[in-house]
C-alpha cells in the first residue's frame, strides 16, 4: 500500500502538474486508532476524531493524502486549501469500504 502524505502543499502541487484533469475520491469518517489514546473520561464533551483520506488519480498516476482533523471548522479549512485540487479533479464520495478497496490497489 502507498503511505499517505500530510502535506497539503503536496498534493496541491500534484494536481497542479498533472497534464489532464483526473478524478478525486474522497471519504470522511469517524477514526478509530487501533489503540485508545485516550480514555473516555478525557474525550468527554469533546468533538470525535475524524479522518479525510483522499486520492487524487490523473494519467496514471496517484497521490494519497490523509489528514486527520476534530472540528467542523478545522474540516472547512481543510477543504478550502485543497479547492484547486477539486477545480482541476473533480471529487467522487466513496464509503469507507471502497475507499480501502482503492487505497489498497495503489502502487507503492
Amino acid at each position: 500500500m502507498k503511505m499517505p502524505t500530510m502535506d497539503t502543499e503536496e498534493l496541491l502541487l500534484f494536481a497542479k502538474e498533472a497534464d489532464e484533469s483526473g478524478t478525486t475520491w474522497i471519504q470522511q469518517a469517524d477514526y478509530e486508532a487501533e489503540e485508545a489514546i485516550m480514555t473516555d473520561e478525557d474525550l468527554a464533551g469533546r468533538e470525535p476524531l475524524q479522518r479525510l483520506r483522499i486520492v487524487v488519480e490523473s494519467n496514471g498516476n496517484t497521490k494519497y493524502f490523509e489528514s486527520l482533523f476534530s472540528t467542523g471548522a478545522e474540516l472547512e479549512e481543510l477543504m478550502c486549501e485543497l479547492e484547486p485540487v477539486f477545480k482541476k479533479h473533480p471529487k467522487k464520495v466513496l464509503d469507507s469500504d471502497e475507499m480501502d478497496e482503492k487505497i489498497q490497489g495503489l502502487k507503492k
